[in-house]
């Protein structure tokens, strides 16, 4: 079994189309600065910080999937 590393993704718009294919989705951080997500999908881990609630909840809002948060 190969593992990666998880991927970050500067693009928001990159990481939209990649949710449409995620498992799961997870918010990990709500910190001062930025918001991290996260989306499962079967091979690797992308993750993603924006730095404004709106574009946190533009992004999730677009998830078919479960949301978790932490």
């Amino acid at each position: 079994m190969v593992i990666s590393m998880p991927m970050e993704i500067k693009d928001k718009n990159e990481f939209i189309k990649l949710i449409q294919h995620a498992k799961r989705i997870i918010v990990v951080r709500r910190l001062p600065k930025y918001i991290k997500i996260k989306a499962r999908l079967s091979r690797r881990l992308y993750t993603i910080k924006v730095y404004s609630e709106e574009e946190a909840e533009e992004i999730l809002k677009n998830a078919k999937v479960e949301i978790v948060e932490y």
